[in-house]
């Protein structure tokens, strides 16, 4: 095994903020030569912590946007060789609905299956010597699918037609199988002659209702089941207003014949004229006309997608039951990571993948990713690669990674994001960690937010009971702002425990998590700790966003542990290891 320090070049792709390559630069065996990343702030983060450098973020030709599906990633690749020998890639998918339902947002096929895609597009562009991406731990569930679609070349859905799947199989038991997408499941038979309608026209270019709006009517309908007041308050109001204008819009454009479809969304401007105008109405006729726009609204949308992604069907979309009404189309799905197994193997990897926990590997935090991890076949020194094994016997705590920040009141403002602080390099090895690498005794990012009377008086009591979380609050503080206290997540207004690992981190503002001790907000810097960014590293943006940066992370030193194990299985030490930071001494 060579002793000497072996440099590769990182590709970040989703580079977020970058916890997934600052994990792989701690190593000292990397050197980032291009990120992508399409989120501006999070770009910003990412540039200020590779010294400035706008250019280390890829973007396509003629454009400041670094969109990944718009990229040629070919001039990476070392020219007349099987693989670039030199060069690392590593990524983090956004993995929001990889199935056959995101409902919340009326899609039947997420569009972020089209970036997992891509990350594959990209390894057989550049043919790295390794590569590594990291996700949703349930990844690997039956519900994380793809849809075969139609041949396109040169495009990403290329990647998931019926000929690219063959010629990978290379003739084995195909691991696509029949599926049935559900494009509406619906009790109002009655409906029957308006789908048929729907299905009939040519209704593919057409929206009913957009995005925004769904979260409205969907809160309508639910007041209106359980009759409760409708356009109580001005927000409320105005939102309705706009949907009325956006279904009138429509009818305007002619965009719909003259038939059910179009009298379905008379009634509904109708209907919601009505509840603005305060007017008496039947509530049960009312909410049938709504459910009726919302189904019929689904169905067009699901339709127009199965269109849009190029989704291989098998035979025509069929009306199916009796007493309840199933518009459904079979279709081909594989299992994902069954998918990226079979193709990468298939140009000549090695891998593995599996489930790791953060707090196994020196992060104090329990967070679950699932990892998937390749290597060249003829770069393993050990022939089988796997997944690095717990490094740490004893999980750091809440109280590890932020006590020494107690006595340091944070600001509340972004702009005033740099405070002076000497803890002399630290006192534990976690603090040493933290502190390594600061050129200036301050601490950056201690900053939170100026919490409204409400929400002191909820960190107030939540203190008083020695901790909890929402449902630990009084009825009385509970009801105020939330509709349906019950349906509260238990993350909301959680009290940090010292003596336990941190629960995963999410956008902690969003979710009102509070300091171990004092009845406030955690600090940005606070978050980051928890996540196991050094204190060197910087964020920019917005509260909100910076928040929202450290929230979407890989934890860093989560990240080193995967780049170690890569590292020595191709026979090379690391530079820096791991345990060496954090061995007693």
């Amino acid at each position: 095994m060579s002793s000497e320090v072996k440099k590769f070049k990182l590709i970040d792709l989703f580079a977020g903020a970058g916890g997934l390559s600052n994990g792989f630069l701690q190593t000292g065996n990397f050197e980032v030569v291009g990120a992508v990343e399409i989120n501006k702030d999070a770009r910003e983060t990412y540039i200020l912590n590779h010294g400035g450098n706008k250019d280390i973020i890829i973007t396509p030709k003629n454009s400041n946007t670094s969109d990944i599906s718009r990229i040629n990633f070919k001039p990476y690749a070392t020219p007349n060789t099987a693989y670039t020998k030199d060069m690392v890639v590593i990524g983090g998918p956004p993995c929001q609905g990889f199935s056959n339902a995101n409902r919340q947002k009326n899609y039947l096929i997420s569009g972020n299956n089209q970036l997992v895609k891509e990350f594959a597009r990209v390894i057989d562009e550049v043919r790295p010597v390794a590569f590594l991406m990291e996700n949703v731990k349930s990844m690997n569930s039956k519900t994380h699918k793809f849809f075969v679609t139609h041949y396109f070349e040169d495009s990403i859905y290329a990647y998931s037609s019926l000929k690219h799947l063959e010629t990978i199989n290379k003739n084995a038991t195909p691991f696509w199988h029949r599926d049935e997408l559900v494009l509406l499941e619906t009790k109002d038979n009655h409906n029957r002659n308006l789908i048929r309608q729907v299905l009939s026209l040519n209704v593919q270019n057409v929206t009913l209702l957009k995005d925004v709006h769904l979260p409205r009517i969907r809160s309508i309908i639910r007041k209106l089941k359980e009759e409760k007041s409708i356009g109580e308050n001005r927000l409320e109001n105005t939102e309705i207003v706009k949907i009325i204008t956006d279904l009138k819009l429509l009818i305007s454009s002619n965009a719909i014949q003259k038939n059910d479809l179009l009298k379905l969304v008379i009634d509904t401007i109708e209907n919601l004229e009505l509840i603005l105008r305060k007017n008496k109405y039947d509530n049960k006729i009312v909410l049938d006309v709504l459910c009726s726009f919302l189904e019929i609204n689904q169905l067009i949308q699901y339709r127009k997608e199965l269109m849009d992604e190029h989704i291989l069907t098998l035979g025509e979309i069929t009306i199916k039951g009796t007493e309840k009404c199933k518009v459904v189309v079979e279709v081909l799905s594989y299992n994902i990571v069954e998918y990226l197994d079979k193709f990468f193997r298939y140009l000549g990897y090695d891998v593995t993948s599996g489930v790791l926990n953060s707090s196994d590997f020196f992060v104090p935090q329990k967070r679950y990713r699932f990892i998937f991890m390749g290597l060249r076949k003829e770069k393993s020194v050990n022939g089988e690669i796997s997944l690095p094994k717990p490094g740490n016997n004893t999980s750091f705590t809440v109280e590890d990674a932020i006590k020494d920040l107690y006595f340091i009141q944070p600001n509340k403002n972004v702009s005033d994001d740099e405070q002076v602080y000497d803890v002399k390099n630290g006192s534990t090895n976690m603090q040493k960690y933290y502190r390594s690498g600061l050129m200036k005794k301050v601490i950056y990012n201690h900053v939170n937010t100026d919490s409204k009377p409400l929400s002191k008086k909820r960190f107030e009591e939540i203190s008083e009971k020695g901790g909890g979380n929402f449902h630990s609050l009084s009825e009385e503080l509970k009801n105020i702002t939330y509709t349906d206290a019950s349906r509260t997540q238990n993350t909301i207004y959680l009290k940090l425990n010292y003596k336990q690992a941190s629960p995963t981190v999410v956008n902690v503002r969003k979710s009102m998590w509070q300091h171990p001790i004092k009845a406030e907000a955690i600090s940005i810097r606070e978050a980051a700790r928890l996540q196991s960014f050094r204190d060197n590293y910087r964020f920019v943006g917005s509260k909100d966003k910076q928040y929202q940066q450290i929230g979407n992370a890989v934890p860093p030193l989560l990240a080193r542990a995967v780049a170690e194990s890569m590292l020595i299985q191709m026979g090379i030490i690391p530079k820096n290891l791991v345990k060496d930071e954090f061995r007693n001494k």
